[in-house]
This record gives structure tokens, C-alpha cells and sequence, in this order.
């Protein structure tokens, strides 16, 4: 075995470990919430802690190009698996529902990985070309201004974050053009960017 299958061999043992026992830690919680047994702050900030958990194992999942439905089969956990999302999906305290998610995007949790390669693709590249010096065109960037932020929104809590993209977003539509043509107008302006990503990260433990 060469040592880049084993070293993916050992990503997937070891995924599949976390994933296993995060799912049955959440049936777990949900069966003994159910009988009275967990108070509900208790319950909630368990399930809260679980769902970040569940969230980077989905991440991982798509970083090492491992397909979910397949991942799950042959842990022979699909069933367990589904009923873990509906269990955090029926949690208002969550902030997961459909009236946070376009009409062309599930509220499902497992459509917040791929939104959180969108938003982290798209800091990234902002903040890449408001640092080219020779890079001036303000439409693109307002554009891709725009696309985080239609994104950012659509992520399930992140409310003050989502405050703070907004000025940015509303600073750059006012002096767009300036702001381009300006490099310390430029930095300022990927600084704050950093800020909100940097609390996005902090917020998934990324």
C-alpha cells in the first residue's frame, strides 16, 4: 500500500469513527430527552455541540472527494444517520429552518457544508483581488460581494457577522468605484472582510 492510500484509508477509518459516534450520541440525547431524563438547555447545547461536530465530518467528507451516500452504506448507517439530521432538523433553537434557505436550497443541514465552501471560496477570492494592485474593476467585485453575501444570509445563525457583511456590502455599492481606485480604501476594506471571515471560521471551528 502506498503511503497516499494509506494515509486516505486512515482519513476514512477515522471519519468513520467520529461519524458513528457522533450519530449515536445524538439518538442517544434525543432518546433520553424524550423520557424526561435531560433538562432542555442541557439537550440543546448537546445537540448544538454535535451538529457543529456533524458538520465538519461533512466538510471532511467533501474535502477528500468522499461521497456521503456511499460513506454511509457501507458503514451500514444510513437509516441512523437521517434520523440524527431530522433530530437536529426539528430544533427551532438551532436556527435551522426553511425560512432561512432559498426556495432552491433544502433546509436540510446537509446542504450547510457546500454552502460553507461557497462563502469560505468566496472571502478567499475577494480578498485576494482587492489586494492586486493592478486589479481595479469594481463590478466584479461587487459582484462577488454581492454572491457572499446572498450566501452568508442564507447560513443559519451568524447575526451580528451578518450585520457587519451587510455595512461592507452597502459601503462598497455607495464608493465601490473609490474603493478600487484607492489602495488603502481596498485594504480597509479586506480587513474587514478578514474580521467576518475570521468569525465564520471561529464560528465552525474551521
Amino acid at each position: 500500500m502506498t503511503n497516499q492510500k494509506k494515509a486516505y484509508s486512515e482519513i476514512r477509518s477515522e471519519l468513520e469513527s467520529e461519524l458513528f459516534a457522533i450519530v449515536n450520541t445524538i439518538i442517544s440525547l434525543n432518546q433520553k430527552y424524550q423520557s424526561g431524563n435531560l433538562k432542555d438547555n442541557f439537550f440543546q447545547r448537546s445537540i448544538k455541540s454535535a451538529m457543529n461536530d456533524l458538520l465538519k465530518i461533512n466538510l471532511s467528507l467533501n474535502k477528500n472527494n468522499i461521497e456521503l451516500s456511499k460513506f454511509l452504506a457501507n458503514m451500514n448507517i444510513t437509516d441512523d444517520y437521517y434520523k440524527a439530521i431530522e433530530i437536529i432538523n426539528k430544533l427551532s433553537s438551532l436556527n435551522i429552518s426553511t425560512n432561512q434557505f432559498s426556495k432552491s436550497t433544502s433546509s436540510s443541514i446537509l446542504e450547510i457544508p457546500k454552502l460553507t465552501s461557497e462563502i469560505t471560496s468566496s472571502f478567499i477570492t475577494i480578498m485576494d483581488a482587492l489586494k492586486l494592485e493592478t486589479f481595479d474593476n469594481n463590478e466584479i467585485i461587487f459582484d462577488l460581494i454581492k454572491d457572499l453575501k446572498k450566501n452568508f444570509d442564507r447560513f443559519p445563525g451568524l447575526e451580528l457577522s451578518k450585520v457587519k457583511l451587510s455595512k461592507i456590502y452597502q459601503e462598497f455599492l455607495k464608493n465601490g468605484e473609490q474603493i478600487v481606485n484607492h489602495q488603502k480604501l481596498r485594504d480597509s476594506v479586506a480587513d474587514d472582510l478578514y474580521n467576518v471571515f475570521k468569525e465564520f471560521k471561529e464560528k465552525l471551528n474551521l
